[in-house]
């Protein structure tokens, strides 16, 4: 099953995250987001892999996908920082719906640097600046595991770096960088032969991932969420 939350524009999200919600019923145990790559059509992009294997191992798990451009070229950072804008936005909105379900997080390429600055704060260049995260405490608080993906934010050194890649991306974080409020529920997956995530030249190896580590992946989000100490009972199915 698949939920969705329709937002019109990052204007309208906006304005939603201020409104008043009363919690859902029925919420879902479990809920995935995942952000698409850059020039993606809507929908997950490449994040869908680790998408639907977390929703196929959880029962009654839903799924939604970030709304925003994924564009590239000269408006990247400014489809970076609206993509930012939307992660918050529809993580922030969900949580006020249904603030007992865990949230699991999977983005891929310019989808993983949204869901990085989101979580982890900037600066970003000219798409953020400031170092505070921008998802509302509740999310934090919920937010089980968080799955990142050839991320140009890569850099060497953190704690939950995955792969070969020693040389940062093309939007690396700064030398010494930490994300210590969620850095042991977070896996980034960047190989060195990745043009995006790292200083390779094989645009194969940026868009594998999830071929060559979905079911790492899984078996990470899997542990996080039978780790959780949510206020929610969780029905992990027997699938996995």
């Amino acid at each position: 099953m698949k939920l969705t939350i329709t937002l019109t524009s990052i204007v309208a999200a906006a304005s939603v995250t201020g409104a008043s919600h009363v919690p859902r019923q029925n919420c879902p145990n479990i809920h995935i987001f995942g952000a698409r790559e850059t020039t993606a059509p809507p929908g997950f992009g490449s994040a869908a892999t680790v998408v639907d294997l977390v929703q196929q191992a959880n029962n009654g798990a839903t799924s939604e996908s970030i709304v925003y451009p994924a564009a590239g070229g000269n408006v990247y950072a400014a489809s970076v920082t609206a993509g930012v804008a939307a992660v918050a936005n529809q993580t922030n909105t969900f949580n006020q719906m249904c603030p007992e379900s865990k949230i699991v997080m999977v983005g891929y390429s310019q989808g993983a640097q949204i869901i990085d600055d989101a979580f982890c704060g900037g600066p970003d260049g000219s798409s953020l600046n400031t170092t505070r995260a921008s998802v509302s405490s509740g999310v934090s608080n919920m937010v089980a595991a968080i799955i990142l993906m050839g991320d140009p934010r890569h850099v060497d050194g953190l704690p939950y770096n995955v792969g070969n890649a020693t040389a940062g991306g093309f939007a690396a974080r700064p030398v010494g960088f930490r994300c210590p409020a969620f850095e042991n529920i977070i896996q980034s997956y960047c190989d060195a032969e990745d043009p995006f995530c790292a200083k390779g030249n094989s645009t194969a190896t940026h868009q594998g991932y999830g071929r060559e580590y979905g079911e790492a992946a899984l078996e990470f989000v899997q542990s996080k969420l039978k780790g959780s100490n949510a206020r929610g009972t969780f029905l992990l199915s027997n699938n996995y």
